[in-house]
């Protein structure tokens, strides 16, 4: 019976992730805002990276309202949340500022809510040696929304921004709080309250330098995917005149969930420190090829590298958060670690002002690199440490 418990809630979180993978769906909302609504594209990008700060920012609160008040009643208030930020910006695209900071602010809000409360809630009901393989299978249908939302997407946006942007809202709403009815913890055992007592104490994760070492690889590497995220239907357009960048969206929003299923596999199979040197490297290399190739085809194959590595982010950093600090508190101290995204929504504004300045995104990309490369000295600094 626990075991059957433990899959159903690991199910319903992955149904919940699956709805809140809209995110990654923004480049081609932009892309509408553009040309239907005549926003500049940095004015595109910027609900998206509001979105990014305040999704992550608000981890931290989220995270520990699910330790203390449980994930059922975070994730149903959440979807609250998530569906009023699609709405409200419906009714507010002739203001892009207004527009940007309330959708931004909500979705940030509710999506925090849901995500600091699935995998957590999941994980607690699994041993330590598949820790790895719930985390990702719990964040990759995140990733996996994108690929079949992007089509349907387009066709709503057919019918106008603002119709799109409603039905997505309602959408949210209803099927976050109707699946957040089969979210529960496991009940607690001795060993969990010896953990959570452990936990407590002044040597806790706060006072490791490691969870602060975490924070910057995240903001330093995530930045490559969520600017791909926010920019990619415009980077095919632009880097190889491929009019049709929903299938670019589609391609990254599948290796970007399969990703998350390869980095708990490989986490748990060459250790979390060693695992976030091969990944850092691959999206490196990939940064490399994207600047050089004119091709479709050729940059496609590429992002989808690329994704692969940046979905793996998101299994390997739980995974070693709880693997260096333990399951208490966990909601907390990750949390904490994923405000390094919110930071990275930095990375899409630049880009769109940047492609704004020069009509291209090579700048874009050497930034990136730049970033990339110095998480990956990091990562090797800390494999060696202990």
């Amino acid at each position: 019976m626990p075991l059957y418990r433990g899959w159903k809630v690991a199910l319903a979180g992955a149904g919940i992730n699956f709805l809140v993978g809209i995110n990654y769906t923004w480049s081609i909302f932009a892309t509408s805002l553009v040309k239907q609504e005549g926003w500049t594209y940095y004015q595109a990008a910027l609900p998206y990276s509001l979105f990014l700060f305040c999704y992550a920012f608000f981890m931290v609160f989220t995270g520990w309202a699910q330790d203390y008040l449980g994930p059922r009643p975070v994730i149903s208030i959440g979807s609250i949340f998530a569906g009023s930020a699609f709405i409200s910006c419906a009714y507010l695209l002739n203001y892009p500022f207004k527009a940007a900071v309330s959708l931004g602010l909500l979705l940030g809000i509710g999506l925090a809510c849901c995500f600091a409360s699935t995998t957590p809630a999941a994980m607690k009901w699994f041993s330590s040696e598949k820790k790895g393989m719930i985390t990702g299978l719990v964040v990759t249908s995140t990733g996996l929304a994108a690929m079949f939302m992007s089509p349907l997407i387009k066709v709503l946006l057919q019918r106008g921004t603002a119709e799109a942007l409603i039905i997505s809202g309602l959408a949210l709403t209803c099927g976050i709080f109707l699946l957040a009815q089969f979210i529960e913890n496991p009940p607690y055992r001795i060993k969990d309250l010896r953990e959570w007592a452990a936990a407590k104490k002044p040597s806790s994760a706060l006072g490791d330098s490691r969870l602060y070492c975490f924070w910057l690889m995240f903001f330093l590497t995530t930045g490559t995917g969520v600017t791909f995220a926010a920019h990619l239907d415009n980077i095919m357009r632009i880097q190889t005149a491929y009019d049709k960048g929903y299938i670019a969206v589609a391609i990254f929003a599948f290796c970007n969930a399969a990703g998350r299923i390869m980095g708990g596999l490989l986490s748990d199979r060459v250790g979390r420190s060693t695992a976030m040197t091969i990944v850092f490297s691959n999206i490196a290399l990939m940064l490399v090829i994207v600047m050089a190739v004119r091709s479709p085809i050729f940059l496609m194959v590429a992002v989808a590298a690329l994704a692969l590595s940046y979905g793996s982010l998101f299994s390997i950093f739980p995974s070693a958060v709880v693997s260096i600090f333990g399951e208490a508190n966990f909601g907390r101290n990750y949390g904490l670690v994923f405000t390094a995204l919110g930071a990275a929504g930095l990375f899409p504004y630049l880009g769109g002002l940047l492609f704004e300045l020069q009509g291209h995104y090579l700048y874009t990309y050497s930034l990136l690199l730049g970033t990339t490369l110095i998480a990956t000295l990091l990562s090797i600094k800390l494999r060696n440490s202990y």
